[in-house]
């Protein structure tokens, strides 16, 4: 293991330490002091903390090499975290909901406020970590970001519901379980996307075909697929414009032309030559 990898371990539990102990905090202050705010927030900890685990440990497989299992490498299953973090989520929709349909009144503790502090605390410190991550860092970021803005409503909900009256603190509970759906909905459309092998825009066609052109080809046929957000997979078919070229240089040609489209462009593509 290199030092740049037990760099990145030690902040990976760093970051997932900070994000339990939040989670913690905020599990604790919604149950025994009874803002369902932080009920709804702890409960988004919980789900959080799972995907953003699951999403950074699909990223790191998904930079596997290809093995004798998967001929065209593991970046598929990058998008494992995206499933996990949509069926995590549903399920602690469902928790809510059944925590929030009986409408009765109930007491909000000032204390239920302060871990709601020390929460937010916790995930701030996760996120400045990430931060300094790196790349490896990314996919957990934008889990970690929305658990802020969700911990900042928390606050000023119990405080409120404390203060003045639970229903403020109940109010805060619906925004937040809004949001448990809006984040369903567009994880799962997302995931759908990006399953669906999307072909790029026409603009990435273009710059393509004005590659091969470049290197004395002439284009019959560009398929390409996107795998995910760096690569792409595509066939092209292709015809040398000089009609006396050797076959040693046509090979030549397709070698460096394979090599371009896969530095500048991130397409690694199998490229046929059509007599």
């Amino acid at each position: 293991m290199t030092k740049t990898m037990v760099e990145q371990s030690r902040k990976l539990h760093m970051v997932l330490g900070f994000s339990a102990l939040g989670g913690f905090f905020k599990i604790f202050g919604g149950v025994v002091y009874g803002s369902r705010a932080l009920f709804v927030d702890a409960l988004t900890s919980i789900a959080n903390f799972i995907a953003a685990y699951a999403t950074i440990y699909y990223y790191r497989v998904s930079k596997r090499p290809p093995d004798i299992d998967h001929h065209y490498g593991h970046y598929k299953l990058g998008f494992g975290g995206a499933l996990v973090s949509l069926i995590t989520y549903s399920f602690v929709a469902g928790l809510v909901i059944f925590k929030l349909y009986n409408v009765e009144p109930y007491k909000v503790s000032i204390n239920a406020t302060f871990f709601a502090v020390i929460g937010f605390i916790f995930y701030y410190l996760a996120i400045a970590i990430a931060k300094k991550g790196g790349e490896f860092f990314v996919p957990y970021s934008v889990f970690t970001v929305s658990e802020l803005i969700e911990s900042i409503i928390v606050i000023l909900a119990s405080l409120a519901g404390a203060l003045y009256s639970y229903i403020i603190d109940y109010v805060g509970a619906l925004i937040l379980t809004s949001y448990i759906f809006i984040e369903i909905y567009d994880t799962g459309k997302a995931l759908l996307k990006n399953i669906s092998d999307i072909a790029p825009p026409k603009s990435f066609i273009t710059i393509i075909e004005k590659t091969i052109e470049r290197y004395g080809f002439k284009a019959l046929d560009i398929k390409v697929r996107k795998v995910n957000d760096n690569l792409w997979h595509g066939d092209i078919f292709l015809k040398s414009i000089d009609g006396n070229a050797t076959v040693k240089n046509i090979k030549n040609r397709v070698r460096e032309l394979k090599r371009e489209l896969l530095e500048k462009h991130k397409l690694d593509a199998t490229v046929e030559v059509v007599e």
